[in-house]
Formats: C-alpha cells, sequence, structure tokens
C-alpha cells in the first residue's frame, strides 16, 4: 500500500533540482545577425505589437529585419524545390522559437497553415517533419489556435494512422496534433479521442498476452514513444476523478510497456504511471494499484538494472528515471524543480507540471527560455501570470551613487547610536 508520511504540496518532500532553462544558440544563422533579432525581451515585444518605444528606431530596424526575413522564409517555403521548402520551413521555424509575435504571424496565420498543409499531403521525409514543427510553433504563437488544429489535425491523425507512412513522418504528426489538440482541441471529447487514437498506435510495443516481449524496430519504438509522450501530455487536461474512473486500466495498459526493448518507451511508460497515479491518489488517498507490490518489484528492477545488454547511456537514464518512478508510486512523493528562466524562476512541484514542462522543453529546446518570459499562452499554462517589464522594474531600482549615499547614511546612523551606548556604558562605569 502506498506509504502517505511524505506526501504533501510537493515543496520539501521530492529531490529538489534546479535547472537553468537557457542554452546555447546555434540555430540558423539568418537570424543571428548582429544580435538584432536574437531572443526578444517583453519590451520588445511592446514595441512590435505597437506599444510605448523601448529604443527607438534601432528596435523599429531590429523588427523591421525579423519581419523582412520572416517574409522571405515564407517564399522559399512555397518554392517548387523541395531542398528549398524544407529550408523556408525551418528558417520559419527558427524565427518562431527566438520572438514571440503574435500579433505579426497571427496576419499571416493563412498562409502558414497553407504552407504546412501542403507540404504534410505533398511532402516527404524531412518537409514533413519541418512541415509538422511548423504546425505546431505557430499554434503556440498564437493566442488563439483552433483554426490551426481544426484545419490540420485531420490530415495529421490520418497519417499517424496510415503504417504505409515512413515512421519520421508519423513520429513527427504524432508530436504535433498531440500538442495542437492540448492547446486548442476543443472540448474534453475530442482530448479524449485523440488519446484513443495515440493509444492504438503506441500499444502494439506492449507486452504480449504470453509475457513475450514484441518485437519493434527503433524507427517504430519512436513513434511509439511520441505517441505516448502526447497521451501523457493530454492526460493532464483530464480531471482526478477522470482519471480514477479508468485508472487500473490505464496502469495494466501502461505496465505492459515496461518490458519494451526501447529505453524511451520504458522511461516515459513509467512516468505516465507516477503521474496518473499521482491524480488518482489526490481523488482518493486510500487506492491502491491493483497488484501493487508486482508493480513496485517491476519498477525496482527498472530502478536497479545492470544489464549489459543496455548500453551505459541507456541504464544511467532509466535507473534516473525510475528512482524518480518508484518513490512517486511508492511513497506519492513528487518532484521538487526550480527552473530559472531570465530574471524569474518556474517551480516544478507535481508530475502533472513536470510532463508539460518536459514536453515543452523537448519541442522548443533553447527557444523555451523566451517563451517562458513571454508567451501569454505558456505563462498561463504554468500560471507564470502577466509578463513583466524588466526595464520598468530596472528603473525603479536604486542607482549605484543613491545605494552608495544610503549605506553611508545608514553606516553613519549606526556609528552614532554606538557611540551613544558607549556614553552611557561609560557613565555607569
Amino acid at each position: 500500500m502506498p506509504k502517505k508520511a511524505k506526501r504533501g504540496g510537493g515543496g520539501g518532500a521530492g529531490k529538489r533540482v534546479e535547472r537553468d532553462s537557457a542554452g546555447s544558440d546555434d540555430d540558423g544563422s539568418m537570424f543571428n545577425d548582429a544580435g538584432s533579432v536574437s531572443s526578444m525581451g517583453i519590451s520588445e515585444v511592446s514595441t512590435a505589437a505597437g506599444g510605448p518605444e523601448a529604443g527607438g528606431a534601432e528596435d523599429i530596424s531590429a523588427d523591421e529585419i525579423y519581419e523582412s526575413k520572416m517574409k522571405d522564409a515564407m517564399d522559399l517555403a512555397t518554392e517548387k524545390s523541395a531542398a528549398t521548402r524544407i529550408k523556408g520551413i525551418d528558417l520559419l521555424c527558427t524565427g518562431l522559437l527566438k520572438r514571440y509575435v503574435p500579433d505579426f504571424i497571427e496576419g499571416r496565420k493563412a498562409t502558414i497553415i497553407d504552407i504546412v498543409e501542403k507540404s504534410l499531403k505533398k511532402g516527404k521525409g524531412g518537409e514533413v517533419t519541418a512541415a509538422s514543427k511548423l504546425a505546431l510553433l505557430l499554434g503556440v504563437q498564437l493566442i488563439d489556435a483552433t483554426e490551426v488544429y481544426q484545419e490540420l489535425h485531420g490530415v495529421m491523425l490520418q497519417m499517424l494512422a496510415d503504417k504505409t507512412q515512413s515512421t519520421t513522418a508519423r513520429s513527427s504528426v504524432a508530436t504535433s496534433v498531440s500538442g495542437l489538440c492540448f492547446i486548442a482541441g476543443g472540448d474534453l471529447a475530442e482530448v479524449v479521442r485523440v488519446m484513443k487514437i495515440l493509444e492504438s498506435v503506441f500499444v502494439a510495443s506492449a507486452s504480449k498476452q504470453d509475457g513475450s516481449i514484441a518485437k519493434i524496430s527503433p524507427e517504430l519504438s519512436s513513434v511509439h514513444a511520441n505517441c505516448l509522450s502526447g497521451w501523457a501530455l493530454l492526460s493532464t487536461l483530464l480531471s482526478p476523478a477522470q482519471i480514477y474512473e479508468t485508472i487500473d486500466s490505464q496502469v495494466r495498459m501502461l505496465r505492459g510497456l515496461l518490458n519494451s526493448c526501447d529505453v524511451d518507451v520504458r522511461i516515459v511508460a513509467g512516468e505516465t504511471i507516477a503521474l496518473i497515479l499521482e491524480a488518482a491518489y489526490d481523488f482518493d488517498e486510500d487506492y491502491v494499484p491493483d497488484n501493487f507490490n508486482d508493480l513496485l518489484a517491476e519498477l525496482k528492477q527498472l530502478a536497479t538494472d545492470s544489464s549489459k545488454s543496455k548500453s551505459k547511456k541507456d541504464r544511467k537514464e532509466q535507473r534516473s528515471s525510475f528512482r524518480d518512478v518508484l518513490r512517486a508510486v511508492e511513497e506519492a512523493e513528487q518532484p521538487s524543480e526550480t527552473v530559472k528562466f531570465g530574471k524569474e524562476i518556474l517551480k516544478i512541484q507535481s508530475w502533472f507540471s513536470k510532463c508539460q514542462y518536459d514536453w515543452f522543453c523537448k519541442i522548443m529546446g533553447t527557444g523555451i527560455n523566451t517563451h517562458l518570459s513571454t508567451n501569454l499562452m505558456l505563462r498561463e499554462i504554468f500560471e507564470l501570470g502577466p509578463t513583466i517589464n524588466w526595464l520598468e522594474v530596472d528603473s525603479q531600482k536604486l542607482t549605484k551613487t543613491q545605494r552608495n549615499a544610503a549605506n553611508q547614511q545608514a553606516f553613519k546612523l549606526r556609528t552614532q547610536q554606538r557611540s551613544k551606548h558607549r556614553d552611557k556604558r561609560s557613565a555607569v562605569l
């Protein structure tokens, strides 16, 4: 039975980890000129949106350069040559990661949707992968991405279910359609429908009824891992009561994936078990999963696995992940991580928020830093509140001269107080 002693809000129960979401910037050089179109701060967002000017002509010039390059990239993405189209789409993705410009993108939404749709239907290999990423980044940019999802989810789900499509294409569209459904899927019925489609794909990696392990190629395992990751992300939209209704069947299904031949599938399955059991424990503190002791034994084995048949890197990743999963399942322990981005921090204190953060971090790479600071939708998802104008905050701080003057005044007052105290002691003596 799960121990309850270590449960709580997650503030001190779990292993404390600090992350720094900032990273190196190695994206396409088209958006790196003179730093003018590097990650945009909140003051630049205001300028780009037509707000108060934050830096005069230079900022306006930077915005114009950025918009010109984005338009050039759109033109490239519509060329006849597949290589040229891929280059254009990749440049659009780079631009969308580097800046949060919802107003600029809103006016070109239909054009970008058309680019994505044509590439998905007629493109092959790398073009489909690039177009899938562009669709998701487009949705992340917009205040309301409903139209993007409605226009593209049909062809994406069709490609995902089509086993004649390349595994690379299926893998990329699985990620894209999951993310778009998360941010713009609409009602709960649509979310559950997409989850069932994703499940119908990744369940092929589960152990067979006789206990034998399914033989899946590494390429197809990548499709299953992405489908399972998307399924976990969408499950965070369900309430604890809704998850609790089917918790036993879900845990059984996920346990079948713990024996997968692919380390990514095993890790995502373990973390998804921790995620849905967190919701079940929240709904019913006395809940105990079916065959609980057997489940703990499986997790302990994975947390201490030293099999030489797996690479050293895979064993290390697996053991690290399953140690956390084991504590979550056995002791209802929650993560406790602090993510630093710019001058702000994001506290991750549940498997719910960890799943969402890790998913977006994987998709956006180093661009997550900029978007956590400026992207209204992501700030709402992670409950970061309104964007902060750091220029205004910094302007309210004391200058170095003012701080020195204040310190000198405080020192003078302390000296006077001590002198009075010494005088009183002298009088007593």
